[in-house]
């Protein structure tokens, strides 16, 4: 009997043993799953994370293309607006350049016109400057065929002769000058009088509208005359000075 109850225990250990070996298998194989679950999660949360930043950077651009088109819509809106301006003055030069074309079809003549005015004139006035005035004329009646200069500058040389020609009877000049041969001093005053004095001082002329020619003066107006031309040239003071003149009917 005590031999039986020997064994028994025994047999209970084993098993024991053997039930305790699967249960051992199972507790390793869960920990194995949970192992390779924490795992897999982990691997999960690595592509969600992964998505997560694909997303944001697909978002990211995404929201810069937005940007870029609205950008692009303004810098076309406002290039239409450019363009349309440049039409419109591409549109005002054409104008412009018929009005030109049209205009250089009337003004040609009205210039050659003018320079024959201007000639005449010069040819009938005082003759004071004679060469330098005659001189002026024809240099720009030969510019008037000139295509290199432009319409609006010939017509602003021909102004400015026109200009000095009006500045001629407004002040007064002194200047040496041949005639006939001769040297004299000439004194200009405006248009009013035209004076020619002898190199020596001693002899005076005034030019005569009416008998087209120099009439001699009398010596006591020499001096004047004289001083005259020191003030013409700025080599005295501005003075009250007494100074022949013809008269309506002819006379001095």
């Amino acid at each position: 009997m005590k031999a039986s109850l020997l064994v028994a225990p025994a047999l209970i250990a084993l098993a024991a043993a053997a039930q305790a070996e699967p249960a051992a298998d199972s507790v390793r194989e869960a920990k194995n799953t949970v192992a390779q679950s924490e795992r897999s999660g982990q691997q999960s949360q690595r592509r969600i994370d992964q998505l997560d930043d694909q997303t944001r950077e697909l978002l990211q651009q995404y929201r810069q293309a937005i940007a870029e088109a609205e950008q692009l819509a303004l810098y076309n809106r406002q290039m239409q607006q450019i363009v349309d301006n440049q039409q419109q003055e591409l549109a005002s030069l054409d104008r412009q350049i018929n009005e030109i074309e049209r205009t250089e079809r009337g003004i040609l003549p009205l210039m050659t016109r003018m320079l024959d005015s201007l000639e005449t004139f010069v040819e009938l006035d005082t003759p004071f400057l004679p060469n330098e005035r005659a001189t002026r004329v024809a240099l720009l009646r030969d510019m008037m065929t000139r295509a290199d200069v432009t319409v609006s500058e010939k017509f602003r040389r021909v102004l400015e002769a026109y200009q000095i020609e009006v500045d001629y009877g407004r002040n007064i000049e002194a200047y040496r000058a041949s005639d006939d041969g001769v040297s004299y001093e000439f004194l200009r005053i405006g248009r009013v009088a035209l004076y020619r004095i002898a190199n020596d001082g001693q002899q005076a002329w005034l030019w005569s509208r009416k008998q087209d020619s120099w009439q001699p003066l009398d010596a006591g107006y020499v001096r004047d005359l004289n001083q005259a031309l020191k003030v013409a040239r700025q080599t005295a003071a501005p003075q009250l000075l007494t100074l022949p003149l013809f008269t309506l009917q002819g006379g001095v």
